[in-house]
């Protein structure tokens, strides 16, 4: 079990294109659960998934920078949380990445008058592990989601019109030198992400081998559980047709120095599958990372097609990145830099969640 609270100093970011928020603001008392693994480092509490980290660790800080009392657990029972003074204490309960049944807990939060959000970053219906957070979607009062397709589909599962609200994954790391050499030989590819996007690469090989065939290719995958990539990794090991392609399991270090690394990020998925849904948090990654992208044209990623190249057929867009002068690579990735530095700070999604979770306990029913 983690029981992670958080005193976050007020951000002296200025925000841009954020609700206003109310004043005088009325203090609430916030519980975040997730089953995620959360631990302290001496720059804060971290997480092993996304959701966490982009997520509710961002929404954590932002609420106590704003006067709130919030408090994160995680990586225990239902059974646990409801005995705890944190719930007792709690007025908004929010329900991040769960693998239990939480069920029995947010009917009782709802009897005593609290407000339940569950956070939602993927097509809950899609994936088995993921089948208690989607029978919670009954029990709650309001949705959050990682973008306005998640939204939309959250919005769908509801018959008691509960609503959803996008509030969008920040930038989670720090902004680094522009790197990277498109006329390198072997050219340096790194795709990195969940295993649930593994799925969207196969598709890509065809071309990447033919691109190959023209000069040769060096892709990194970063990821959590190597047997998905068993088949392209064995094959292509020892560069088989130009094309030689390793396997490193994610950590945030692996991540990085992966990206370090590459010439070139790629991230390829599928406008009718899943991926469409998801959030734009690789891409902004892979700018903040100061390397070019290309990537598929996901509705998430359209704010951003002035800084990478959104293509249907990555190989074609591999070939055209490296005909691109180095200059106007490097500018698009410097203004890339600024964008999301701007529009995806901690500090103004934090903001958002301070915002947004005050609507929904104003709205929310009560008992």
């Amino acid at each position: 079990m983690t029981d992670t609270k958080q005193r976050a100093d007020a951000t002296t970011d200025p925000p841009v294109n954020t609700p206003t928020l109310a004043t005088p603001v009325r203090r609430r008392n916030v519980l975040l659960i997730t089953d995620d693994q959360v631990h302290n480092t001496p720059d804060g509490p971290t997480a092993r998934l996304a959701s966490t980290r982009l997520r509710l660790l961002v929404a954590l800080k932002a609420l106590n920078a704003h006067g709130h009392q919030a408090a994160l657990v995680a990586n225990t029972t239902p059974e646990h949380i409801e005995g705890s003074q944190n719930f007792i204490d709690a007025d908004h309960i929010v329900i991040g990445k769960v693998f239990q049944n939480y069920r029995g807990l947010a009917d009782r939060a709802r009897r005593l008058g609290k407000s339940v959000t569950l956070d939602v970053t993927d097509d809950l219906a899609r994936y088995q592990a993921l089948a208690p957070m989607h029978a919670l979607t009954e029990h709650v009062h309001a949705f959050t989601a990682s973008s306005e397709g998640l939204a939309a589909l959250a919005r769908s599962w509801s018959k008691t019109g509960a609503p959803a609200y996008r509030i969008d994954d920040p930038l989670d790391e720090s902004l680094r030198p522009v790197g990277g050499d498109l006329r390198r030989r072997p050219l340096r590819l790194i795709w990195f992400g969940s295993p649930t996007n593994a799925r969207y690469l196969n598709p890509q090989v065809p071309g990447l081998l033919k691109l190959a065939g023209q000069f040769p290719l060096e892709l990194s995958l970063v990821s959590t559980g190597a047997h998905l990539f068993e088949g392209l990794v064995e094959r292509y090991r020892d560069g088989h047709a130009g094309l030689t392609v390793r396997y490193t399991e994610w950590s945030p270090d692996s991540q990085r120095r992966g990206l370090e690394h590459a010439d070139l990020v790629i991230l390829p998925g599928d406008l009718d599958a899943d991926s469409a849904l998801k959030s734009a948090n690789r891409l902004i990654t892979a700018i903040a990372a100061g390397r070019f992208c290309v990537a598929s044209p996901l509705p998430a990623y359209r704010t951003l097609a002035d800084y990478a190249l959104l293509v249907d057929d990555l190989a074609a867009g591999i070939e055209a990145a490296t005909q691109i002068p180095s200059a106007s690579i490097d500018a698009a990735i410097r203004s890339g830099q600024t964008f999301i530095a701007e529009t995806y700070s901690p500090a103004l999604i934090g903001e958002q969640w301070v915002d947004v979770l005050a609507r929904i306990s104003d709205s929310a029913p009560r008992p």
